[in-house]
């Protein structure tokens, strides 16, 4: 190639400008759900919902970032909440009113209370407890009649703390009867017919009452409560009456709760050398376990009665469903209480002892314990339970207890007077 001497200029290609591309705002941002873990949670990050840690609602809006909780721990609750949130903000982004929720001032509490009594008779819940549901709600519902209150709409938290606070008896009772109007609210809710419901539990709360005290059975009363068992007519056999027998002195001698005791089994006594016997379960309420002993005599009366035969001492067999089980230990509890009616047991005031299993079983047992010196924490170990629950619930007898004391250690010191 011949070289002229002349330059050539190439000129560079012209640049091309490529446009920023930016990403288009969303109209309605989109809200996620995160997870709050906890320390003992072992996921770390919060975009890992899968555990049962509080959630938390997060979208972005105008540059900011938005939090709010889900009041939820479960993640397809809060899945739920957060499409409600989107749709929130997208009635916002368009400037449509929020819709006010629909109350349900048109529904009457009678009709609803007969709705709600027709259900349970349909879910084929036992008689007796249908009769017990409608008795309360029906009570309830006069109650709010008088007050003026006639729609479930017009009832407030206020109405139904002072309910509550108008109930009398034991504590127990007071309790099973503000869950009963706590489950009927939520019927209504559930149903649409209340937004939502004014039976808060946080607010219900009963109180133990400081001065209530445990009633028990003397070994003379509870005599006479054996005595009575022949009376126990209609279905009830003479292979009933003497397991009901060996099943009264069996919780009479171990404190056993009358769930524990019908569903006992065999294998939970273990002999000793001695020729008594040592029983070790578990309760079936708390779980906590129970250690305790039995004389051969009572161990003897026990079996009398019992199952010959079988795992168990006084079913046949254990009922898989919750609801056999309940009624199981119910037929048990439920003639206990119609034998206590027949005995007619009276205190030393002449007044009526309602001998339910509780009070010839549990309450009589700890109180042969404390009357014989045990201490708290001996007890819980026999019954199940703590020392801390032994002095809640029986604190009048521990009282009377050290008043005992101190007579024994005023006669004591009278019969060793001391010259110095």
């Amino acid at each position: 190639m011949e070289n002229t001497g002349v330059a050539t200029i190439i000129e560079a290609p012209p640049v091309i400008a490529r446009p920023v591309l930016r990403r288009k705002p969303r109209a309605v941002p989109k809200v996620k759900v995160y997870s709050r873990h906890s320390r003992s949670c072992k996921l770390t990050k919060d975009v890992y919902t899968g555990c049962n840690c509080p959630k938390s609602l997060v979208w972005w809006q105008n540059g900011r970032m938005h939090r709010i909780s889900a009041e939820v721990n479960n993640v397809h609750e809060a899945e739920v909440k957060a499409l409600d949130q989107m749709k929130r903000l997208e009635r916002a982004s368009k400037g449509e009113p929020e819709p006010t929720p629909t109350q349900a001032e048109s529904f009457a509490v009678s009709d609803l209370v007969t709705a709600f009594v027709a259900k349970k008779k349909g879910d084929s819940v036992k008689e007796s407890t249908v009769r017990q549901w409608n008795y309360e709600l029906v009570n309830f519902a006069t109650f709010l009649q008088r007050r003026g209150l006639l729609n479930i709409g017009e009832v407030g938290p206020s109405d139904v703390q002072s309910w509550r606070d108008g109930l009398t008896g034991e504590a127990a009772g007071k309790k099973k009867r503000v869950m009963m109007i706590v489950a009927f609210f939520q019927y209504c809710v559930d149903f649409n017919k209340l937004v939502k419901s004014p039976a808060i539990k946080s607010q219900l709360k009963v109180k133990r009452s400081a001065t209530q005290e445990p009633k028990a059975l003397d070994n003379a009363q509870f005599a006479k409560l054996l005595t009575a068992l022949p009376k126990l007519n209609g279905r009830t056999t003479d292979a009933d009456r003497a397991k009901l027998r060996s099943l009264a002195i069996l919780m009479r001698m171990t404190g056993l709760a009358l769930k524990d005791a019908v569903c006992v089994e065999r294998s939970v006594f273990e002999p000793m050398p001695n020729g008594r016997f040592r029983m070790f379960l578990r309760r079936a309420k708390t779980g906590k376990p129970v250690n305790s002993y039995v004389s051969a005599e009572t161990m003897a009366a026990v079996l009398k009665g019992a199952n010959q035969s079988g795992k168990y001492l006084f079913i046949p067999a254990l009922p898989t469903k919750e609801k056999e089980l309940k009624n199981a230990v119910e037929w048990f509890g439920g003639r206990f209480v119609t034998l206590g009616e027949l005995a007619d047991i009276r205190d030393e005031h002449g007044e009526t002892v309602k001998a339910s299993s509780h009070i010839f079983g549990r309450h009589s047992f700890v109180l042969m314990c404390l009357n014989a010196d045990l201490p708290l924490s001996d007890i819980g170990a026999l019954i199940g339970d703590t020392a801390r629950i032994v002095e809640q619930h029986y604190s009048t007898w521990i009282a009377s207890r050290a008043a005992r004391l101190e007579q024994r250690m005023m006669g004591l010191l009278d019969s060793n007077p001391m010259v110095w």
